[in-house]
């Protein structure tokens, strides 16, 4: 039950004197009023994170380093690979000793690549949750500044059909937010 609708149940309906009732009456218009006026709106997360141009860039930004690490990678795993197809090639003609010896430089050589692979894997998931705290922080300060300026009491925050089950469109300003986020980040 509401605040407003059991101080509605218990003091406006109960027998008081006229006087109280009247002095009762104001005070309870006063916070009626009040709990209609509390502005709240939602944003729809998936939406705005999807649509925001700095998460965007940092998608490309990333995407452009994977590539250019996976370059760096082939080619220094092109060589083993010669290695490895000259090892087969040659194995039957080498005596029990040479075999051995070639197996584990190959062998010390695929752990310095994978070692390699996991390192440049580690770098980019490190920057990407970096750079993704970094917007979100930027965002969460953005809506928290938005919210004081226009007077919103609540902003609540949806991922598809998660948080908020129902939220009348006009009560959504995803749209809003993401103008004015994306003009922010223009500037930039």
């Amino acid at each position: 039950m509401s605040f407003c609708l059991y101080i509605h149940k218990n003091f406006i309906n109960n027998p008081k004197p006229i006087k109280m009732k009247k002095l009762l009456f104001i005070a309870i218009a006063l916070i009626v009023t009040s709990c209609n006026q509390t502005k709240i709106a939602y944003i729809d997360i998936e939406v705005l994170m999807k649509d925001y141009e700095a998460t965007k860039s940092l998608e490309i930004s990333l995407k452009a380093k994977q590539e250019v690490m996976a370059k760096e990678l082939d080619s220094i795993g092109a060589p083993f690979q010669l290695k490895v197809q000259q090892y087969y090639q040659n194995q039957q003609k080498m005596s029990a000793q040479k075999r051995a010896k070639i197996e584990q430089e190959l062998q010390q050589e695929q752990q310095f690549l994978q070692s390699r692979q996991q390192q440049a894997s580690q770098l980019l998931q490190k920057e990407n949750q970096e750079m993704s705290e970094k917007i979100t922080k930027r965002v969460d300060s953005f809506v928290a500044d938005f919210a004081k300026t226009k007077g919103y009491k609540l902003i609540l925050g949806t991922s598809g059909k998660g948080t908020v089950l129902y939220g009348d469109e006009t009560l959504n300003i995803t749209t809003e937010i993401l103008e004015i986020l994306n003009l922010d980040f223009s500037k930039e």
